[in-house]
């Protein structure tokens, strides 16, 4: 059986969100009803043709309510939807509490599109111990709180533990800067014969991660000017993460022939063992058990290196509420929020419960996720999970020991798969042709990412 917390706990890929049909009441002072009650419009439940989970879901709404017998909760299918989702505002037909990913909130905030629930927000289990970089997206300048994150993740290198040691290199200590990725690709390369390092070039993949590892560098791909985002491409810092990678590819050779593949082909190549290093999120973990059959002892994940600060990209979802939901309302789409997606994050009992679920139902336990809430917290809740560890808990200590102290930046706010195309192009030319100029090939990415910018701003 699926459980509904093994939906959610299911690995979000960066930047791009499908939209379903669904409309709903207008979420205004008027559903809250003479009887006492109080009616909210909740998002996310699975379409009818995932029927199994579509039952989970409103099995779970049903245990709300009658924990809950003052509120009244009528879920939708509706996700966000960038180019609908101000007519749906006007028109009175977005949901009381909806999901966006981490780009969307500073925006909403501003245009004044989302509630402010810091008063809602204090009143739930263990608030004063959110981890600040996790609430971040959905925090403004005044601390006011305005969503809450349902999911988050945070690029990681990847790393295969058998070729470090065929290497002669320490996989219990794996590298923390880009210079020392760079020294122990070379060591792979030449002791194995195997790509020391595989950097995606296609399919949006080759700029996303181009732009993680700008962030390393101190970089954005995004600034703002004239109030508006404009690209950064030339940067300085953008230039240096693609003056590395050119380095990898043709000074050291470290980086193997094939090139044009994304982020999907290559996590392949490294499940099959054919790759020393690559980025990724330590969700991927899943698919390398359970869709590529890959051995679970070569699987090791470190924070992502560091070149002048220690940051990584911050992707994932949170939860936001309408504007014109009434005080009764945000609070009964506050306390939905916290049952659905955030108790398995600061309750032990309930988290040992999903996990012991997932368990069960073959779903690899135990692989870590950014940490919602601090250690006080989340410390006990990992505990509870990892009883029921079905992961080889020691190979993902890097990573855990080193996110704790990383920044977290969100991915560019405007046209982020369009700026990733662009960029791919560049990543490409550089890892495919010796002679290509990366500056010359950052200007290019730029001159197409510039329409797309501004159309998403008129």
């Amino acid at each position: 059986m699926r459980t509904p917390w093994s939906r959610l706990a299911a690995c979000c890929t960066a930047g791009m969100l499908a939209i379903t049909a669904g409309a709903c009441s207008s979420s205004d002072s008027s559903s809250d009803a003479a009887d006492g009650k109080v009616t909210i419009t909740v998002t996310d439940m699975p379409p009818t043709t995932q029927g199994t989970l579509r039952k989970q879901f409103t099995d779970q709404v049903a245990a709300f309510e009658r924990a809950n017998p003052d509120i009244v909760v009528k879920p939708s299918e509706a996700v966000w939807d960038a180019k609908t989702f101000a007519a749906r505002l006007a028109g009175g037909q977005l949901e009381t509490a909806f999901i966006v990913p981490l780009t969307e909130p500073q925006g909403l905030i501003n245009r004044h599109q989302i509630a402010d629930i810091t008063d809602q927000v204090k009143s739930l289990p263990s608030s004063d111990q959110f981890d600040k970089r996790a609430l971040a997206p959905g925090t403004d300048a005044k601390g006011h709180n305005y969503g809450l994150p349902t999911s988050e993740f945070a690029l990681s290198l990847v790393y295969n533990r058998e070729l470090f040691k065929k290497a002669g290199l320490d996989p219990d200590n794996p590298p923390t800067t880009w210079d020392e990725v760079r020294q122990d690709a070379k060591a792979i390369s030449e002791k194995t014969g195997l790509p020391g390092y595989a950097q995606p070039t296609t399919n949006n993949t080759g700029g996303w991660t181009l732009t993680a590892m700008a962030y390393t560098y101190g970089g954005r791909i995004e600034k703002e000017e004239g109030g508006k985002q404009v690209a950064a491409f030339n940067d300085t810092p953008v230039q240096q993460a693609l003056d590395w990678l050119k380095a990898l590819r043709w000074q050291d050779n470290s980086m193997g022939t094939q090139q044009l593949r994304d982020a999907g082909e290559i996590q392949k190549s490294f499940s099959a063992g054919r790759i020393g290093m690559m980025m990724a999120t330590p969700s991927t973990y899943v698919d390398h058990i359970t869709k590529y059959n890959g051995d679970p002892k070569i699987y090791g994940v470190a924070a992502l290196p560091s070149a002048s600060r220690s940051a990584t990209m911050l992707g994932g979802k949170m939860a936001v509420i309408n504007p014109k939901a009434s005080p009764a309302q945000r609070e009964a789409a506050v306390k939905w929020i916290d049952y659905y997606y955030l108790r398995a994050k600061h309750d032990p009992a309930e988290a040992g419960t999903r996990a012991k679920a997932e368990a069960a139902d073959g779903i690899p336990v135990g692989t870590p996720t950014v940490p919602l809430y601090q250690p006080a917290v989340s410390g006990p809740v990992d505990k509870a999970r990892n009883e029921h560890a079905t992961v080889p808990l020691e190979n993902f200590e890097p990573f855990i020991n080193g996110v704790k102290q990383q920044e977290f930046v969100v991915e560019p706010a405007v046209a982020a798969q369009d700026v990733y195309a662009a960029l791919d192009t560049a990543v490409a030319a550089v890892l495919t042709r010796k002679s290509a100029d990366p500056q010359a090939e950052l200007d290019k990415a730029e001159k197409k990412a510039v329409p797309a910018l501004e159309r998403a701003q008129r």
